[in-house]
């Protein structure tokens, strides 16, 4: 949170910001109509900090940008952060060099001022978020032996895969399986229950599973670790100190604890520990501030999935036993004849996971930013309805769904991008394209960059079939803050990269390596930074790992 000035200073800043003409087109991100806009609450406090002079002086390991101040004045009219894109483009997908400035996240005041007693807990570890990266996170860190406190703020873990409906999506491209360890040993867990299909060709190394059984299972896993879980747990306040995280306060059912840990590991998708903290991030298209695409994830049913497939396989659409990827001229027509309005996807992402008579559909999109405060509303309205005419399409063009009728949407959108935070490298496009493999590999990112575009269109850039790029440690490292790593969405990638890494099935890869390392640190009252790498390698290859 901002420190806010004195009273004259305040209204003189509300005096200018009134007097300032509305802004056109894309700004910096954090908008209220979108990323181009800054609420005049974020315009204050940010000023505010502005003028107290609050800057990161440098990030110095290879590859990591210096950062400037969160927008201020100067940014309501311009797009983003200033960068340089002179390595070129990827064609279509963006840039492929490291972007070059970074928002800071505005500072906290010394501490917050509990209205009631405060719970005091201690860990070895403190994972926040709950979600693929996380769940696995927490799992690896307490079976180190870490005294592990995992925070999700609802009521379940799984992230995306439970609450957005998302499948876990290939685990390889063009070869053989890219993911091993907790992700496995999890998925393996599922498929002996008949609760998953472990990914195979007859998959397109793909995994189906069920979401309510999954969720089930990712809370067995932590609890049997030894993970002490909070759901329905929400940190709101980091304190830090000498460049450390000191502790985060979390509120559970309106109660108050502090949480005091040795290692954070950030797993939030959107960075907010890191944020929370004053740490500094990248957010959207460093040209014009714009993130990828969210969308909302229907169930439909009763359908009759041997006509469906028929139907797609006869249209064109590309077919496996599990998914059907296309129905491009079925989503063409409809939005032709506003049968479909707003900026849905292009295609259709047709699952039938392990139900006999269900689908899930992903095919909805829109481009708000779900950061702004008051913005989730708007996003969540507009695939709502996007959803219904979608699903009233199908009724109307495709025989398969004629008895169906909308059975489920997803607690919440499958979010694709949040803030990224500044680490000890970041991850470019050109390191995906190229295949590079890094000296601190801890993980392996397969997946094409797969860029959901205002346009609609979703970009595609492809590695070669087979192939695989290194995702190193350091972009797990945070840079500044000594006890921080990250996991899932928010590592250290740039726009581009984040196209790649962000499928479900690397974040669970990353969690586990960000674990394994978390526990390793808190045991030698060390830095992630100055773990031997080799260490972290060692045990994550023991663990089934592939790096």
């Amino acid at each position: 949170m901002a420190v806010r000035p004195a009273r004259d200073e305040w209204s003189l800043l509300e005096d200018s910001l009134e007097e300032k003409d509305e802004t056109t087109g894309p700004t910096a991100p954090g908008s209220e109509g979108g990323p181009g806009r800054t609420t005049r609450r974020q315009f204050l406090g940010l000023a505010g900090l502005a003028a107290l002079g609050l800057v990161v002086e440098s990030c110095t390991p290879k590859s990591v940008i210096a950062t400037t101040s969160s927008p201020t004045t100067s940014s309501l009219t311009t797009s983003a952060p200033t960068t340089s894109t002179s390595s070129g483009t990827t064609g279509g997908t963006g840039a492929l060099g490291p972007e070059t400035s970074a928002y800071q996240a505005p500072a906290q005041s010394n501490r917050p001022s509990p209205e009631s007693g405060v719970t005091f807990l201690a860990a070895d570890v403190c994972v926040v978020g709950g979600g693929a990266a996380g769940m696995m996170a927490a799992a690896a860190a307490a079976r180190q032996g870490a005294k592990t406190i995992l925070v999700e703020e609802s009521w379940e873990l799984g992230g995306n895969l439970t609450r957005g409906l998302v499948d876990f999506d290939r685990a390889a491209w063009g070869g053989g399986l890219m993911v091993g360890g907790l992700f496995a040993e999890f998925v393996q867990g599922l498929a002996a229950r008949g609760d998953a299909v472990f990914p195979s060709p007859r998959t397109s190394y793909a995994t189906p599973s069920d979401p309510d059984a999954l969720r089930s299972a990712a809370l067995a896993m932590a609890q049997r670790a030894g993970v002490d879980v909070r759901l329905g747990t929400t940190a709101v306040w980091a304190l830090t100190s000498g460049g450390r995280i000191t502790s985060i306060w979390t509120r559970e059912n309106a109660a108050l604890s502090e949480i005091a840990a040795s290692i954070f590991i950030d797993c939030t998708g959107d960075g907010n520990l890191g944020f929370l903290a004053g740490h500094p991030y990248w957010l959207g298209d460093r040209d014009t501030g714009v993130i990828q695409g969210q969308t909302l994830i229907f169930c439909a049913g009763p359908v009759d999935q041997t006509a469906l497939w028929d139907f797609a396989r006869a249209e064109g659409s590309a077919v496996d036993d599990y998914r059907i990827i296309g129905l491009r001229s079925v989503m063409r027509d409809v939005r032709a004849s506003g049968e479909v309005t707003g900026s849905p996807q292009s295609g259709m992402l047709i699952n039938r996971n392990m139900w006999r008579d269900i689908v899930s559909v992903s095919a909805s999109e829109t481009y708000g930013n779900h950061l702004e405060p008051g913005g989730l509303a708007g996003i969540c309205s507009t695939l709502q309805t996007q959803n219904a005419q979608i699903h009233k399409a199908l009724v109307d063009h495709i025989p398969a769904f004629k008895d169906s009728r909308l059975i489920r949407l997803a607690e919440r959108p499958y979010l694709r991008e949040g803030r990224r935070l500044v680490g000890n490298y970041q991850l470019t496009a050109a390191d995906v394209r190229d295949g590079v493999k890094a000296v601190d590999s801890i993980a392996r990112g397969y997946y094409p960059i797969d860029m959901h575009l205002p346009s609609g269109a979703s970009q595609t850039m492809f590695q070669k079939p087979g192939d695989w790029y290194s995702i190193p440690y350091r972009c797990l490292v945070a840079s500044g803050l000594d006890n921080l790593l990250m996991a899932g969405r928010c590592i250290s990638v740039t726009h581009e990269a984040l196209g790649s890494t962000r499928v479900s099935p690397v974040s669970t890869a990353l969690g586990h390596a960000a674990g394994v390392a978390a526990a390793m640190a808190a045991k030698a009252r060390g830095k992630p930074a100055e773990i031997p790498i080799g260490d972290v390698q060692t045990e994550l290859l023991r663990q089934g790992a592939l790096i």
